[in-house]
């Protein structure tokens, strides 16, 4: 079956929004290291497609990934490891949340991007970072080992589009 829903694809979709993630935090990072002022003005639209991408990944994550790896595999350290990274996802977006209001209240009363709002993006980039590390060298590696997980992988994703 070449459809949608093999499993090559989905892997390769999973890798296709990490990518979409790493290039947030490299546009990023270039643009602090070149001091882009235009981009700096235009941020918090930035920060709308991030949010909008960033929600659908974790979503899709926490309604296919998570379970087919839990259900697939429930040894203690492989929950552990999926309600770790269950836990990331709320404090990224909580994180993400915050610096979307700081921005638009900037953008609102017609301020300039502080040096520590700058540094608060740049700790939530690293973060965002590390955690999606860890899920390409810890949670993907452990899913793609075990038969069960990758099926229930390919279950879920079709159940998820037929909702």
């Amino acid at each position: 079956m070449d459809g949608i829903y093999n499993i090559d694809n989905m892997v390769a979709k999973i890798a296709k929004e990490h990518k979409i993630i790493t290039k947030y935090v490299v546009e990023f990072n270039n643009k602090l290291k070149t001091r882009d002022k235009e981009f700096f003005k235009g941020i918090s639209s930035f920060f709308d497609f991030l949010e909008k991408d960033l929600l659908l990944h974790f979503r899709f994550e926490e309604v296919v990934i998570f379970p087919a790896a839990i259900v697939g595999e429930s040894k203690y350290g492989n929950v552990l490891m999926v309600t770790t990274l269950q836990k990331e996802h709320g404090m990224l977006e909580n994180q993400l949340q915050l610096l979307i209001s700081e921005l638009n209240d900037l953008k609102k009363n017609h301020q300039k991007l502080s040096n520590e709002l700058i540094d608060k993006i740049k700790l939530f980039f690293d973060a965002l970072k590390t955690h999606a590390k860890r899920e390409i060298t810890d949670l993907y590696p452990m899913i793609d080992a075990n038969p069960k997980s990758k099926a229930l992988l390919e279950v879920y994703a079709k159940e998820m589009t037929n909702v």
